[in-house]
């Protein structure tokens, strides 16, 4: 009996850090989201979006300079390119410091056009972190956010409708609300009551990946704080203070329950500033003191490791 057998092999990606770019459509507004390209022997190519992650967006926009990942891109969201179709199937697990670090299926190997070129959008300037509050009927003839401030149901990406949540927060975030919903697969509703009131028609079940159909608001809450990055430290020229100890209560599985705590901490001291450091230890300042030592790339879902601080600014 013959036996035909397949070999895949997975190839180490060689990249270094300035032969990769993100490329912008003519009518970009945002400098932090692009098609993704890479250069290999002097030639500019595309990737494919075969398994296309956040994990792999993660690696992209820290190694390009940005805060964070927002969310990973396909189909060509941004526009095709020209050229070879360099990489498919990214292994990223978001914690490495470049693409260089990666698996994939190897260089040219696939068979992907570029109606599928993968693309990323990345956190440029520190948002407040976006919170969920639930998913909540509304009606019509009583809204329970009492202003639609943006229509986005004439460009929605129904492979990521996730992706509504981030353009919606934007807005609402200018318009100074602290709450926002999404409607009806992209209608962005807010409130300028002094009391949110988008509970007043109770909890609803009509809700799908993080947005409401036509008579519900998948509801989010801006956080108190902004991200402001991963920064360096060293252990004989500290950069922040530290107020509080946390390393006995962390819960792994929601770090951010450390950065809040570590948030009201700080906010009961009227520090500017605040920063999760070792996983669990609560730092503080009242200047950009973080900034001394530079930038760093050693931190974990919002919180930094040893010798690095992940630093949050307090709003309110």
């Amino acid at each position: 009996m013959n036996c035909a057998i397949f070999i895949f092999f997975v190839f180490p990606a060689a990249l270094s850090e300035d032969v990769i770019r993100l490329v912008q459509p003519p009518d970009a507004t945002y400098v932090g989201q692009g098609r993704v390209e890479v250069q290999h022997q002097g030639t500019w190519g595309t990737i494919c979006d075969d398994e296309w992650s956040f994990e792999d967006a993660t690696v992209v926009c820290e190694q390009m300079g940005f805060l964070k990942a927002i969310y990973q891109a396909k189909r060509a969201k941004f526009g095709q390119g020209t050229g070879p179709v360099w990489l498919s199937k990214m292994m990223c697990t978001g914690r490495e410091k470049s693409l260089t670090d990666c698996p994939h299926q190897g260089w040219g190997e696939n068979s992907c056009g570029h109606e599928r070129d993968a693309g990323v959008s990345c956190l440029q300037e520190g948002l407040p972190q976006i919170l969920e509050v639930g998913c909540y009927r509304d009606a019509q003839e009583d809204r329970a956010l009492n202003n639609m401030y943006a229509s986005l149901r004439g460009n929605i990406d129904w492979h990521n409708l996730r992706s509504l949540v981030t353009r919606c927060a934007e807005r609402a975030f200018e318009l100074g609300y602290r709450y926002f919903g999404v409607q009806f697969y992209g209608e962005c509703w807010g409130d300028d009551r002094p009391r949110p009131t988008y509970d007043k028609h109770g909890a609803g079940k009509g809700c799908t990946d993080g947005v409401g159909d036509e008579i519900h608001n998948f509801v989010y809450r801006f956080a108190p704080w902004r991200d402001l990055g991963c920064w360096r430290d060293t252990g004989d020229g500290r950069t922040m203070t530290m107020l509080e100890n946390f390393r006995g209560q962390i819960d792994w599985f929601h770090l951010e329950k450390t950065v809040e705590k570590c948030y009201e901490a700080a906010k009961k001291k009227n520090k500017k500033y605040f920063a999760i450091q070792f996983y669990g230890e609560c730092w503080v300042s009242d200047t950009e003191s973080y900034k001394v030592h530079g930038p760093s790339t050693n931190c974990w879902n919002g919180v930094g490791r040893d010798y690095d601080n992940y630093v949050y600014e307090v709003l309110f």
